[in-house]
C-alpha cells in the first residue's frame, strides 16, 4: 500500500443514515479507517485513490465508488481542486466489494436534492421517504461495475514486478523483457502474475497507463500529445479511442470536464 507525503486527514466513523456531505479537500491522506454505515463517494476535480488491505482501485472525476461498511480502507488524492460528495447509508450488503461505477447523473441529482432538502434532525417524511428511496435504486444505479479495478500486489516477488512495471510505463515492456529481469520463464511469469493479480500483465500495463494519464491530463500545462508520449503509446489517435472505450469520452473531453 502506497505511502503519501501529503499530509493526513482525520475521518468520523459514525454518521446519521443518509448523511451527505459535498465538500472541497483538495490534496489529502487519510489513514486507514472504517465506517459503520455503508459509503457513497464520487470525486469532481480529480481523482481518487482508495486502497483497502487487499485492493486498490481509481475513482475518476465524477465515477463513484462504493465502500462497504466496517471495511477498513484509506483514501488519497493529488489533486489541488478535490471536491468529493458522499453519502452514508444504513443498509443491506447488496455489494460486499470496493467496487467502482461510471457516472450517474441520477445519483448526483439524488444527492444534491438530499443536501438541500433532508433533514435527518427530524422524524420528517420527506426525509425518510426519500433516504428509503435512494436505498431502493442503489442496487439497480449500480447494477454494472465499471472494468478499469486493479488488485494490489501480495507477494514480495509480485510487489516488484508491478514496481518495476510502473517505474517503466513509458518505455516498451515485454513478457521477454520481464522475464530476464526476474529470472523467470515467461510462462512461470504469465501464470503467476495472472493468478496474483487476477489479469494478465498486458491488462496490468494497459489500465496503469490509463490510470496514469488521467493524473497527467489534470496538468493543463501538459499537452495530449505528450500525455500520451508520457504513458507508453505511439499514436495519438489509437490512446483516444482507448481512452473512449473505458472511459466513455475522449480525453480532452475528459480534460474539458475537470477544468469547468
Amino acid at each position: 500500500m502506497p505511502k503519501s507525503a501529503i499530509s493526513v486527514f482525520p475521518c468520523a466513523t459514525t454518521f446519521r443514515d443518509g448523511t451527505i456531505e459535498l465538500r472541497e479537500y483538495g490534496q489529502f491522506n487519510t489513514e486507514m479507517h472504517f465506517h459503520e454505515q455503508v459509503q457513497l463517494l464520487s470525486p469532481t476535480s480529480g481523482t481518487l485513490f482508495v486502497y483497502t488491505e487487499g485492493n486498490s482501485v481509481c475513482v475518476p472525476n465524477n465515477f463513484y465508488v462504493f465502500i462497504p461498511a466496517q471495511v477498513p480502507h484509506k483514501l488519497i488524492s493529488r489533486s489541488p481542486r478535490m471536491i468529493l460528495k458522499t453519502i452514508f447509508l444504513d443498509m443491506g450488503h447488496f455489494n460486499d466489494r470496493l467496487t467502482v461505477y461510471l457516472p450517474q447523473e441520477l445519483l448526483d441529482h439524488f444527492l444534491r436534492f438530499g443536501q438541500q432538502h433532508w433533514n435527518l434532525n427530524t422524524s420528517d417524511i420527506m426525509t425518510q421517504t426519500g433516504i428509503e428511496a435512494f436505498k431502493t435504486m442503489l442496487p439497480i444505479l449500480l447494477a454494472k461495475p465499471f472494468q478499469l479495478q486493479i488488485n494490489a500486489a501480495q507477494s514480495d516477488m509480485m510487489i516488484s514486478i508491478c514496481t518495476f512495471i510502473l517505474e517503466h510505463l513509458n518505455s516498451k515492456l515485454s513478457i521477454a523483457q520481464l522475464s530476464e529481469k526476474f529470472n523467470l520463464s515467461e510462462r512461470s511469469l504469465f501464470r503467476k502474475f495472472k493468478e496474483e493479480m487476477q489479469m494478465t500483465i498486458f491488462q496490468f500495463i494497459k489500465q496503469h497507463r490509463l490510470l496514469k494519464a488521467l493524473h497527467l491530463l489534470e496538468n493543463r500545462h501538459f499537452q495530449i500529445a505528450q500525455i500520451v508520449y508520457e504513458v507508453g503509446y505511439d499514436s495519438v489517435s489509437n490512446f483516444s479511442n482507448l481512452f473512449k472505450e473505458y472511459f466513455g469520452i475522449s480525453p480532452q473531453q475528459y480534460r474539458n470536464k475537470l477544468l469547468i
